[in-house]
């Protein structure tokens, strides 16, 4: 097979940061072309080098038999490159047909955009990845899962002979991913080749037929993947081999409520949503994307709040009118969009920890807060949570996805709440950041925190639930037992319009009688 790209011997350097050291591998046409490593291991800024979004300090890629030298992503573009970045780049106050167009407008007389054809081109690209939505949607009011789609949309219109998606779905629910991957297929079977960086190994096993994989800024091996294993390339990604993360029997049946949610709803994308919460215990939540999840979860912070049903906490119905609310009863939320919603990316890593906390006044006395209470807070929390960060003086936007998810956690721990709600805990994680995550979570349980875990991820929520709740076009389609947990199980509750005959909606235990 024919090779069409080349890295040789790149290498990307940032001040006090070798970010790429002397890369080199190869990617032949017409296969998916999977390219693995922990978080901080070059990945994504090897991607961006790849679609001209960064020159390399040093060495060359050669394209289809040529040395490329690209002055930017639309360069890159022209030349048949397209790259979906982790993080969205998209216009949120403009519309879907807007964005997947943006910079390639169609035009009368080349003046005026034709609206006319943006439309049906718009339409047209979207039916491809199979999204119904109507192009002139305002892009913002869309989930981060359907913005994804969007932003793959908007590369798939440069037709492009190599395509870089980087972690694609990291947002999106199994049956979003399973269109995705058919797109992915589609592609590779008219040729297009692809750069497919993902952290869940299933789906690389699944659906590409190479794997190049990254340690610490360095190429370690390029293999077939019928030539490896997922637990080989988990030990060149982290240089050691992983303790295994299993399911735990839950054993907190008698503890006490915490948190309980009674005919929750906004009158558009949740009803009548019950469940409840016990002291320590992990109660996950699953659904398609758009099923409701994330928005019960922001209904229950208060941002905004429900317009029906109660919220009571240790037995107390309470009123969360806005996040502050919520915060002082003890409720922290670690939401799906930590760059946007989580951090504040011109901060430093310390700053951002303490936020929550000095919030609350749990840093200050007299309204005067005491730096060497703070300082201590955070060196401590650092520790504990294992963030790979050189000073807690370094900006938060500067740590790689995973170092950045434990900070959100640390800050809202270091608010000490009776609650945590945390969606996608691992969106965007490497598998031994996943690993540590999980035993965190764990542990923050067993010391009597209650957790409601929102996850697309199933393998996720089954691991780390002690009981699972699905929702269902803003619905609580039901509840599924440790025992009887299952992917299958899952999807049935989610995908089905009617309920499971084997298994009928029951209503939620976490309710005394």
């Amino acid at each position: 097979m024919t090779v069409l790209l080349s890295v040789e011997h790149v290498s990307k350097i940032y001040p006090g940061v070798k970010a790429l050291q002397d890369v080199s591998f190869e990617v032949e046409t017409g296969t998916v072309h999977a390219v693995m490593g922990e978080n901080g291991a070059g990945k994504s800024t090897l991607m961006q080098v790849i679609a001209g979004a960064h020159s390399p300090t040093s060495g060359r890629l050669v394209f289809d038999g040529h040395e490329l030298q690209l002055s930017g992503t639309r360069d890159a573009a022209r030349q048949g490159i397209s790259i979906v970045f982790q993080e969205l780049m998209l216009a949120p106050n403009m519309t879907v047909a807007e964005n997947i167009f943006l910079g390639a407008e169609p035009r009368m007389g080349r003046v005026l955009v034709d609206r006319g054809v943006l439309i049906a081109k718009a339409r047209a690209a979207m039916e491809r990845l199979g999204i119904t939505l109507d192009p002139d949607t305002r892009l913002g009011d869309l989930t981060i899962a359907q913005q994804q789609l969007i932003e793959i949309c908007k590369a798939l219109i440069h037709e492009p002979r190599l395509l870089v998606l980087d972690e694609p779905t990291s947002s999106l629910s199994e049956a979003d991913s399973l269109t995705l991957f058919k797109v992915v297929h589609d592609l590779r079977a008219r040729g297009v080749t692809i750069l497919y960086i993902s952290h869940r190994m299933r789906e690389v096993f699944d659906n590409c037929d190479a794997v190049t994989v990254l340690r610490d800024g360095k190429h370690v091996r390029t293999a077939r993947l019928t030539d490896t294993s997922p637990d080989e390339v988990v030990r060149l990604m982290v240089g050691r081999d992983l303790a295994e993360v299993r399911r735990i029997r839950p054993e907190h049946g008698d503890q006490p409520i915490v948190l309980a949610v009674q005919g929750l709803g906004d009158d558009e994308r949740y009803r009548d949503v019950s469940f409840a919460l016990r002291r320590g215990e992990i109660v996950g939540l699953a659904g398609l994307v758009g099923a409701g999840r994330s928005e019960v979860a922001m209904g229950i912070f208060g941002a905004p709040p429900p317009t029906a049903g109660t919220v009571s906490v240790e037995g107390k119905p309470v009123n969360v009118r806005k996040p502050r609310d919520a915060m002082k009863l003890g409720i922290g939320l670690v939401p799906e969009d930590r760059k946007d919603q989580g951090l504040v990316l011109g901060m430093s890593v310390g700053s951002n920890l303490s936020l929550a906390a000095l919030g609350l006044g749990r840093l200050s006395t007299a309204s005067v807060i005491r730096p060497l209470r703070e300082s201590r807070m955070i060196e401590g929390y650092v520790g504990r949570f294992q963030i790979k960060t050189p000073t807690v003086e370094q900006l938060v936007g500067l740590l790689s996805g995973g170092n950045q998810q434990k900070v959100v956690l640390a800050k809202w721990l270091a608010s000490k709440p009776r609650v945590l709600i945390v969606d996608e805990p691992t969106r965007g994680v490497d598998v031994g950041t996943k690993a540590e995550i999980y035993a965190l979570m764990r542990e923050l349980a067993h010391d009597g925190l209650a957790i409601l875990v929102i996850s697309s991820d199933l393998p996720e929520i089954l691991t780390i639930s002690d009981r699972i709740l699905v929702m269902r076009g803003g619905h609580l389609a039901g509840e599924i037992s440790f025992d009887d947990a299952s992917e299958e199980r899952i999807m049935s509750l989610a995908a089905l319009e009617r309920a499971d005959p084997a298994h009928p909606a029951a209503k939620p235990t976490g309710f005394v009688a």
